[in-house]
């Protein structure tokens, strides 16, 4: 399921542009010098505002003691200040707060998800999106609080209506699957696609796969392929799959063996153990190019050792092939194609490629 995204603004300072009826002239020279980069007198301003109860001040004050802008962060004086912001009812600094207690910050803080949820609530009770997708979240994984997915998706849908987009992909997944609600892939579609056009590259995939199963939504390749293109734009390796793989059968277009290698190879670089096996499967066929046995046992290799369940087959026939000088040249190409791109992030955690 979707984890809770994490943000809190650490490098930049977040300056509050209202102004409340005391104290204001402090509250706006530490604004003032903030903007200016004069964080120190910033601080100086805003600490006398804060002391004589202006809560904006005390926010930034806060803030600015998290930001680094100070030397090292002062986490004990922040959270004290956000805290008394917190408690007069200042959104911000009730989220802030308990993003530090979700994340945590050993040994400066510890984590402690039971207080992020309390005051991820009290600030989506007052209409924080953010805050009201972060109580969805951990309801629907069990973070600090009993897991409650009727709940969840009640507050993702107050997050979704406000055009939060994780909110709107979490409450399509909901739908997709009946947990929290009744199911409903046609509502799921809906949500998917309202949080595709807010650019989240995972509902862009979700929109691009149903419309290619037509699930939920009437079968369109054309559209599904835009889709997939979208969401590859945002680095989906799963969509460049999928668009390989339309272009290798010729879904949403032409058949092209050229544009679905090159879809492949990307998805290949990220590690998608399909793509790597239908570039074995290209080479072994001779699909566009000339047939290549030991480029498609290194394909093999590499599909077979991130767990491809075809791929340990066709590599053992392919291997009945090759003479032994040829296997090995391809367990060769298998290890250095490995070692060029393993530092990409993947879920294969193998040093080598397997040798059977």
């Amino acid at each position: 399921m979707k984890q809770i995204f994490l943000f809190f603004l650490k490098a930049c300072l977040v300056v509050s542009t209202v102004f409340v009826t005391a104290h204001a002239d402090k509250f706006s020279e530490g604004m003032q010098a903030a903007q200016q980069g004069n964080y120190q007198a910033a601080q100086q301003s805003w600490l006398a505002a804060a002391k004589q109860g202006n809560v904006e001040a005390q926010y930034n004050l806060g803030a600015l003691m998290l930001s680094g802008k100070l030397g090292h962060p002062d986490y004990d004086s922040a959270m004290s200040w956000l805290d008394i912001a917190a408690q007069k009812g200042h959104d911000e600094a009730a989220y802030a707060l308990g993003m530090l207690y979700y994340t945590g910050n050993e040994p400066d803080v510890e984590r402690d998800q039971k207080k992020a949820f309390e005051l991820f609530r009290k600030s989506a009770e007052r209409g924080s999106a953010a805050a009201q997708f972060n109580v969805g979240a951990m309801l629907m994984n069990g973070q600090g609080v009993s897991k409650d997915l009727i709940s969840a998706a009640d507050w993702f849908e107050k997050a979704a209506e406000q055009g939060n987009s994780q909110a709107q992909f979490n409450l399509g997944l909901l739908y997709l699957s009946g947990s929290g609600v009744k199911q409903d892939p046609k509502q799921a579609y809906l949500w998917f696609k309202r949080s595709a056009e807010l650019g989240y590259p995972n509902a862009q995939y979700r929109v691009a796969k149903m419309l290619f199963d037509g699930d939920g939504v009437a079968l369109d390749h054309e559209q599904a392929k835009s889709w997939f293109l979208k969401a590859q734009e945002n680095k989906s390796v799963e969509a460049a799959f999928m668009l390989g793989f339309m272009s290798y059968l010729g879904l949403g277009g032409s058949q092209d063996y050229v544009m679905a290698r090159h879809w492949f190879d990307v998805s290949a670089k990220g590690w998608d153990r399909n793509a790597q096996f239908y570039l074995g499967l290209m080479s072994f066929n001779g699909d566009g190019e000339e047939k290549n046995l030991i480029e498609a046992y290194k394909w093999f290799d590499l599909a077979a050792s991130s767990g491809h369940e075809d791929a340990h087959y066709y590599r053992s026939a392919v291997a009945a092939m090759l003479t032994e000088e040829q296997k090995k040249q391809a367990s060769q190409l298998a290890q250095k194609w490995f070692d060029e791109n393993h530092d990409t992030p993947h879920k294969h955690y193998n040093k080598v490629p397997h040798q059977h």
